[in-house]
């Protein structure tokens, strides 16, 4: 876990602590989170009982989540109106 030495409050960015974290420290961090209701298990998909194409799939899906500002309008309008079409599903 990242080690932080401080004799007085001390509030460290979130991108910073996380840079400094490496995998094990990350699982453990989700770990916390969805014990403490903070992080929902739906959030992640289990690739174990996936097949080949959902994997694939998955795996685009995540590549551009997070990234709405390098999509062109066109993409952007898109992504929106497929998503629309599932909200309520």
């Amino acid at each position: 876990m990242p080690r932080f030495d401080v004799n007085e409050d001390l509030e460290i960015d979130v991108d910073d602590f996380l840079y400094e974290c490496d995998s094990e420290d990350i699982k453990k961090l989700i770990e916390a989170l969805i014990e403490n209701g903070d992080l929902e298990m739906k959030h992640f998909a289990d690739r174990s009982r996936m097949s080949a194409g959902e994997e694939i799939f998955e795996e685009h899906l995540s590549s551009i989540s997070g990234r709405w500002n390098q999509l062109t309008q066109e993409e952007e309008e898109t992504i929106l109106k497929i998503g629309a079409r599932f909200r309520y599903l």
